[in-house]
C-alpha cells in the first residue's frame, strides 16, 4: 500500500466532492458546549428573619429572592432545548459516520454520489452505527476499569500499609507510569480496530459484534502497517491543526481590525457593527474547514481499511502445456 496515494486519493475525494463537508462536519468530532452558567435570583440570607417568614414555597422564595421560582419554566425550557440540540448533534454524528463510510467507497469505486445518497445512506446505517458505537462504549469502559481498578487498589494498599512519603510517592508515581502505558498499549490498537470496525458495519454490513471481530483481524493481518497508519494520521492530524490554527488567526486578525480600530477610537456601536460583520464572515469559513478536515480525516480511514482487507489479486499461473504425445 502506497501511504503517498492513500493521502492524496483522501485528499481528492473530499476535495472534489464537498457535499461530503456536510457529513464530516459532525463525524470529525465537532462539539458544542451546552452547559453554560445558570442565571439564578438570591440575596444575603439570615435565619432570624427565615424563622419569622414562615416555612413553605413562599417563606423559601422571599428569603432566595421572588426571582427564581419564576425563573423555573425558563431554566426548564433552556434545559430541554440543550438536551434536543445535543440530541440532534449525536443523531446527525450517527447519520454523518455512515453516510461518509459508503460514500468514500462508492466514489473510491468510481461511482457517482450526491448528498441525497450521502444522506440516504446515513440513514439506513443509523442503527446499526448507534450499536457500534455502544459496544465500543462498553469495551472502553471495561478495559478502563481492568486498568484502573488494579492501580487504585496497589496505591491504596502502598498508603494504607505505610506512612513513608517516599514509598508513598515511588509507588503513586510508577504506578501511574504503568497506567499511562498500559493505556497507550490497549487503546491504540482498539482506536485502530475501531476504525475499522464502524467499515465492517457499514461496508460490509457485518453485525455489531461481528464488525468488532473483523476490524480485530483486518488489524491482527497489519499490525505494522495499520500501526503506521495511525502515525501518519497522527502527524497529519498535527500539522493539519497547526496549519488551521495559524490560517484562521490571520484571518480572523484581518475580518477584526476594523472591530480593534473602532474600540481603541471609542467608537462603540461602530465596532459591535463591525464585529457582527467579521463573525459573520468568518463563521462559515469555520464550519468550511471543519468539514473539510473531518471529510478528509474519514475518508483516509476509510480508504486504508479498503486497501488493508482487501487481499491483493495474485496473477493466475498459466495453464501448463500438454505433454507432447
Amino acid at each position: 500500500m502506497s501511504y503517498g496515494d492513500l493521502i492524496r486519493d483522501a485528499f481528492v475525494i473530499s476535495w472534489h466532492n464537498k457535499f461530503l463537508w456536510f457529513f464530516g462536519f459532525f463525524a470529525g468530532g465537532t462539539g458544542t458546549n451546552l452547559l453554560g452558567n445558570v442565571p439564578s435570583g438570591g440575596g444575603n440570607f439570615d435565619g432570624g428573619d427565615f424563622e419569622q417568614s414562615g416555612s413553605g414555597a413562599s417563606g423559601l422564595a422571599a428569603q432566595l429572592g421572588p426571582g427564581i421560582f419564576d425563573n423555573v419554566a425558563l431554566v426548564v425550557a433552556l434545559v430541554v432545548v440543550a438536551v434536543l440540540v445535543l440530541l440532534l448533534f449525536v443523531a446527525m454524528t450517527l447519520i454523518s459516520q455512515g453516510a461518509l463510510a459508503e460514500n468514500v467507497v462508492a466514489i473510491d469505486r468510481g461511482e457517482e454520489r450526491r448528498f441525497s445518497s450521502g444522506w440516504r445512506a446515513g440513514l439506513r446505517n443509523l442503527w446499526r452505527v448507534l450499536g457500534y458505537y455502544v459496544v465500543f462504549f462498553l469495551i472502553a469502559l471495561g478495559l478502563l476499569v481492568a486498568i484502573g481498578v488494579p492501580i487504585a487498589l496497589l496505591i491504596a494498599g502502598t498508603f494504607a500499609a505505610t506512612e513513608a512519603v517516599g514509598a508513598r510517592i515511588i509507588v503513586a508515581v510508577l504506578a501511574g507510569l504503568l497506567g499511562l502505558v498500559l493505556l497507550f498499549v490497549i487503546f491504540v490498537p482498539l482506536s485502530i480496530i475501531g476504525q475499522y470496525s464502524l467499515r465492517e458495519v457499514v461496508v460490509r454490513q457485518e453485525g455489531v459484534f461481528a464488525s468488532v471481530g473483523g476490524g480485530y483481524r483486518v488489524f491482527r493481518r497489519n499490525i505494522g502497517r495499520s500501526l503506521l497508519v495511525w502515525l501518519i494520521n497522527l502527524g497529519l492530524g498535527i500539522g493539519v491543526g497547526i496549519a488551521v490554527l495559524v490560517s484562521l488567526l490571520v484571518v480572523g486578525l484581518v475580518l477584526f481590525l476594523p472591530t480593534i480600530i473602532l474600540v481603541f477610537a471609542e467608537r462603540s456601536t461602530a465596532a459591535v457593527v463591525a464585529g457582527i460583520v467579521a463573525g459573520v464572515i468568518l463563521l462559515p469559513i469555520l464550519l468550511a474547514v471543519s468539514g473539510a478536515t473531518g471529510a478528509f480525516f474519514h475518508s483516509y480511514w476509510t480508504l486504508a481499511y479498503l486497501r488493508l482487507s482487501t487481499p491483493p489479486e495474485t496473477p493466475s499461473s498459466p495453464d501448463p502445456s500438454p505433454d507432447p504425445v
